[in-house]
């Protein structure tokens, strides 16, 4: 019988991974790796720490872009998986009805409060926007979408339809026709691009991934009003806010709103397997699956596989044993509390904003460079980057840059972070702001080797969402 030997593949890529990288997948990621100063190696990860070969620990506020809610190689998910492995299951025999497929959609459906659902497995969230804009197109009859400027829900070529950036769609199209961009947070003109009733569905990030936006109160409550007369399908692209990142289930449905279709799939990853799960009303699902013979005119040759199922069901009751909806929110505003007493402190901070563990820093670019003049029309961007750099080097904290049009820093967490992982991150802030906004750039390492090659790193804003 032949074996598998984990270490010795490491052993034998794992010191030179950076330039085998690039010589067999994408040698530009790993530029940018190298010129962004994260081109080192993790060897291992617990809960919400990284460490590197020398043992050193970092704090991961990247969260594999929100998908470690639960934290890193958590016991009760690997205890799962192994018995899985450990099991007879047959996975993917298709022609059945999975149990740990029916466990998790009923997970699902009580945890978010949905009882009237249907639950439809995905294998990740751009592949569940794609499969909510289908039954949209089917449940309504109509064939346009809306969605809001500066939203992000996927790079396949539906998804990225629905999502605004030049510098991501270039090179891509045509994109799908009918798709009507909307400002983020407005009730008016959502009003006027669903008017004419020719769209199937609004397609919505409750908080904007990107530049972490929160619309204002009401705003969810009043589109479903609006989506409701003009026979318009919400959809909420959960992907990233669900499951308690917001410091919610859901998002959306804060204030009493309740969205047609919800996408989920980061969290319930368990930062391990990818999974994810678009919720809809049984009519919706119905209206797709409408006849023996259609019974599979939408699937996925992985959809109900069962390391996948679960991973999902063991992520759903980690979350709900540990409260952890309930810690994000709590986290989340004493980690907002700190960054905001933080700007008022020392200059160099213009907005702190978010919800549970999903915040972003905004910078004041104009404050933090009055000192430190010369950085060129990549300004802002440069600026969000030379503190993230700072942050890893100096802080071992790991952090993103969001917005290509504003020094944001994003902050995603796990959601069980602790007070000493709190005040971590605060003390870090504290330290970069201070030193950039008093001109000591020499503190920040990489950065001179960065502007010299910004057209290269800053042509692709930072990945993610």
């Amino acid at each position: 019988m032949s074996s598998f030997d984990l270490n010795s593949i490491v052993e034998k890529f794992g010191p030179n991974s950076g330039p085998e990288y690039a010589e067999h997948l994408n040698s530009r990621f790993y530029d940018l790796l190298r010129l962004t100063g994260f081109d080192r190696r993790f060897v291992r990860g617990h809960g919400a720490h990284l460490f590197d070969e020398q043992d050193t620990t970092y704090l991961d506020c990247i969260g594999g872009y929100a998908c470690a809610a639960i934290g890193r190689n958590h016991p009760v998910l690997r205890d799962a998986l192994e018995q899985v492995l450990s099991s007879d299951i047959p996975s993917l025999v298709q022609w059945e009805t999975s149990p740990l497929a029916v466990a998790l959609a009923v997970g699902l459906k009580d945890a978010c409060d949905r009882p009237n659902d249907r639950v439809f497995f995905v294998n990740s969230g751009t592949e569940g926007v794609e499969t909510a804009m289908k039954f949209a197109r089917s449940a309504t009859g109509r064939t346009g979408f809306a969605c809001c400027v500066n939203g992000f829900h996927g790079l396949t070529l539906g998804s990225l339809s629905l999502t605004e950036g030049a510098w991501l769609r270039k090179g891509f199209g045509p994109f799908l026709p009918g798709v009507r961009m909307v400002p983020f947070g407005e009730i008016e003109p959502i009003r006027a691009a669903l008017a004419d009733q020719s769209i199937a569905g609004l397609v919505i990030e409750p908080v904007q991934g990107k530049g972490v936006i929160v619309p204002p109160s009401g705003w969810y409550e009043e589109i479903a009003r609006i989506c409701k007369e003009t026979g318009t399908l919400l959809i909420a692209d959960e992907v990233q806010t669900g499951l308690g990142r917001a410091g919610s289930m859901l998002a959306h449905a804060t204030g009493g709103a309740v969205a047609d279709i919800v996408v989920l799939s980061k969290a319930l990853s368990g930062g391990m397997v990818p999974v994810g799960a678009v919720l809809a009303y049984a009519s919706i699902i119905d209206a797709v699956f409408n006849s023996v013979d259609r019974s599979v005119v939408h699937s996925s040759t992985f959809k109900e596989n069962a390391i996948a199922m679960a991973t999902g069901l063991a992520s759903l009751q980690i979350i709900q044993d540990e409260n952890l909806v309930e810690r994000s929110a709590e986290n989340g505003r004493a980690l907002k509390e700190g960054l905001e007493n933080l700007a008022c402190e020392i200059p160099g901070i213009r907005e702190v904003r978010g919800t549970g563990l999903m915040i972003g820093v905004e910078l004041n670019v104009e404050e933090l460079t009055r000192r430190i003049p010369g950085l060129g029309s990549f300004r802002s961007t440069l600026v969000s980057q030379a503190c993230i750099m700072h942050l890893l080097d100096q802080h071992r904290l790991l952090a993103q840059s969001t917005s290509r049009h504003s020094a944001v820093i994003k902050l995603v967490p796990p959601l069980m972070i602790g007070e000493n992982d709190i005040a971590w991150i605060i003390s870090a802030f504290r330290e970069t702001i201070s030193a950039l906004s008093t001109g000591r750039i020499a503190e920040f390492k990489g950065v001179a080797k960065m502007v010299r090659n910004s057209k290269h790193v800053f042509a692709r804003e930072a990945l993610g969402r």
